[in-house]
This record gives C-alpha cells, sequence and structure tokens, in this order.
C-alpha cells in the first residue's frame, strides 16, 4: 500500500492524523503530514514529527499565495502559480489516500485545482451533525452553485466534485450528504482506545518538557487572556489568577492556558508546570499518565467536555475578581 497524504491546519488535526497514520501500517515509507503554516510552532512541531518516524512532514506558507486565478484553464494555471510560490509539489501517484481537514483553505484549494479527490475530515467531533449547518446550505443556495459542480471554480465542506468521501462521527445520522459519499471514522472512539505506547507518543510530539513523576491529586488551572479582550490589565489579570489558584489549588499545580494568551505562567507561578499553550486539549483528556483530582476555570467553556478531572469549577469572571 501507498503511504497516505494527510493535510492540517491545526495541532488538533495533527494528533488525530498522526495517530491514524500510525495505526496504518506501510511498507512503502512513512506517510507524509503537510503542515500549513498556521499551525503553531510549525517548524519545532515537524522537527519532532519526524524524529517520531511515524510521518515526515511538509511545512507550506500558505500565505505565499495571493488569490484566485480566473479565466481559460484557471485550475491548471493556479496550481502551478501556487507551487512556484508556496514551493511544494502535489503528486496522487504518490499516496493511496488523501485527507484533509481544512478544503475551504488554500491548500484545500489546490487539491481541488490538482483534482487530488481527497477525504474531508470532521475538524472537530460531530461537526457534520450540528444543527447549524448554514455555510454548506448557503452555499448551496448561491447562483453559481450548479457551474462550481462542473468544476468552473471551488466548493468547499464536501460540495466539491474533487472530495471523494467525507467522515462522519456517526455517518448514518448526517443528512448533508448522500450516504454513498459518507463514512463513519469516529474521532471520539480513536481517543478513547488510545494504547499506552499511543499516549507517550503523544506526549513526545506535544509536551516539551518532562512531567512531574507524582501528579497525584493535581489541579489544572485553565486561564484565558482577558487582556486581549480589553476586560482588564495585565496586573489585574495576574493577581485574580493568583487569587483563584490560592483558594482552589490542590495537591501539584499545572497550568495550560489558551493559545492567544501571552501570560508568562511559569514565571506567576515557579512552582507550576506549565504545559504548552499549543497542544490540542484532547491531549489532557485522553494522553495523560495520570488523572486530576480538580480543574479550574474563569469564564470559559473549556471544561464543557473535559473528563480528565473529578471535579470541575467553572467560576463567572465576577465571581473570581472578588477572591482579589
Amino acid at each position: 500500500m501507498k503511504p497516505n497524504l494527510y493535510i492540517c491546519h491545526t495541532a488538533y488535526q495533527v494528533l488525530v492524523d498522526l495517530l491514524r497514520a500510525g495505526r496504518c501500517a506501510c511498507e512503502n515509507g512513512p506517510h507524509t503530514m503537510v503542515l500549513s503554516a498556521s499551525v503553531p510552532d510549525t517548524a519545532e512541531l515537524a522537527a519532532r514529527l519526524d524524529a517520531a518516524g511515524v510521518v515526515k512532514t511538509v511545512i507550506v506558507d500558505e500565505t505565499k499565495w495571493p488569490g484566485t486565478v480566473t479565466g481559460p484553464f484557471a485550475h491548471q494555471r493556479a496550481a502551478r502559480a501556487f507551487e512556484k510560490l508556496c514551493g511544494w509539489k502535489f503528486d496522487r501517484a504518490a499516496y493511496e489516500n488523501v485527507y484533509i481537514h481544512n478544503d475551504w483553505s488554500v491548500l484545500g484549494r489546490y487539491m481541488q485545482d490538482c483534482r487530488a479527490g481527497y477525504i474531508l475530515c470532521e475538524d472537530t467531533f460531530g461537526s457534520t451533525l450540528g444543527p447549524d449547518q448554514h455555510l454548506v446550505t448557503d452555499q448551496r443556495a448561491a447562483a453559481d452553485f450548479a457551474a462550481k459542480q462542473r468544476g468552473k471554480g471551488y466548493l468547499y465542506w464536501g460540495d466539491s466534485p474533487w472530495c471523494v468521501r467525507i467522515e462522519s462521527e456517526d455517518a448514518a445520522k448526517c443528512t448533508l450528504f448522500p450516504a454513498a459519499r459518507m463514512v463513519t471514522d469516529s474521532k471520539a472512539i480513536l481517543l478513547e482506545s488510545l494504547t499506552d505506547a499511543e499516549k507517550a507518543l503523544v506526549r513526545r510530539i506535544f509536551l516539551t518538557q518532562p512531567l512531574p513523576e507524582k501528579a497525584d491529586g493535581a489541579t489544572l488551572l485553565l486561564p484565558r487572556s482577558f487582556v486581549a479582550d480589553g476586560l482588564m490589565t495585565q496586573g489585574q489579570q495576574d493577581a485574580m489568577f493568583k487569587a483563584v489558584a490560592e483558594k482552589y489549588a490542590v495537591g501539584p499545580l499545572f497550568i495550560k492556558t489558551h493559545p492567544r494568551d501571552m501570560t508568562d505562567y511559569k514565571a506567576l507561578f515557579p512552582d507550576a508546570t506549565v504545559l504548552e499553550r499549543t497542544m490540542p486539549s484532547e491531549v489532557l483528556n485522553f494522553c495523560l499518565p495520570f488523572h486530576f483530582a480538580r480543574a479550574v476555570t474563569v469564564q470559559s467553556f473549556v471544561l464543557r467536555g473535559f473528563t480528565a478531572a473529578d471535579e470541575k469549577i467553572h467560576l463567572t469572571l465576577d465571581e473570581a475578581r472578588a477572591l482579589v
């Protein structure tokens, strides 16, 4: 069997496709993973992925692509322009399957220009089953939809004629596409079935520092940046989270913050284990070698699907401010 091609735009997509690649044996070398430069810490992540040996990475900077091409033979001219500017050329004959999560991206349009015959993967759990599918329905209501179905332009979210299959958490419940185009590929089942070796692999990729040997009864603090949202100063935010930790933290303290939060939490909490802000939250739920006693957050929905803590504490911003 030939290697697969996986095209990723987020750390979550890298996590899912790394695990899938590891379970898909290939006698002809490692699978290829294309990393859009939009993936956080792209170069460092690519180096760790390459060292693990499950995939070989290609980094593509999509920002070098200035726009679309129109006119005669537009898709061929667009593909050549992309290859020249972005420095990567797709070879369909080299791959068994092509997987992409975001076919509305520049790389997604390039796959359509190449007539790639790709498989569209869900970007989050059950996104094909959500009640709001206005992006798809609005696209189908557009006046030029039929022309685009014939290849004159681009279609996204699984509607492209060059999308051969669409993955769903539960294909039988998805009504967006004909059953013949759907396939069930549950990312929840994948993550819930990880072996100890797979969990260790994920930690090697997404954790750049060793975890404490003992973490029994630990607390996980999940802050977000109210500074970036213009709701308080950095000093006010620092004081608030220190007060929250003082009141609610039990045992060793771990901190996993939002990617947009640039606070130096290691300086604020010298004794805490500060996890990478670019690490997908699914690593916390499924891949750590221990369970948290308590998880605490302020004015955030991050704990809604969180399963790795015995107790979950969600404070409003007013409640957290009142602790200072």
